[in-house]
């Protein structure tokens, strides 16, 4: 049978140094989350972002995720389509195409 050490265990937990736990919530600008949506605000008008200007902001970015995918998918089929290689399609796929994205945007 084990027989236990007589030593205390190091730990960071905060309940077992004697430290006391912090029970502050943090407040945005618009205020507790609950609050502003009960006050029919969004995230978006929180951080001062233009409505009109998200929806094309959204539409670009689900086009940049989509020419990823694709450009994994061929990198998948290129590599003979051998399995487990998805993390390392997806990083060269997303360089290639926000660099492209990148020297468009300066041109």
């Amino acid at each position: 049978m084990a027989t236990k050490s007589s030593k205390p265990r190091k730990t960071t937990s905060s309940k077992q140094t004697g430290q006391p736990g912090s029970s502050v919530t943090p407040i945005g600008p618009a205020g507790n989350l609950r609050e502003a949506q009960s006050r029919g605000v969004t995230q978006a008008d929180q951080r001062g972002i233009d409505p009109r200007n998200n929806d094309q902001r959204n539409q670009a970015d689900v086009r940049i995720e989509e020419e990823i995918r694709n450009r994994a998918y061929e990198l998948f089929e290129q590599r003979g389509r051998q399995e487990g290689f998805h993390d390392e399609d997806w990083a060269q796929a997303e360089a290639e195409v926000l660099a492209k994205y990148r020297r468009d945007k300066s041109a």
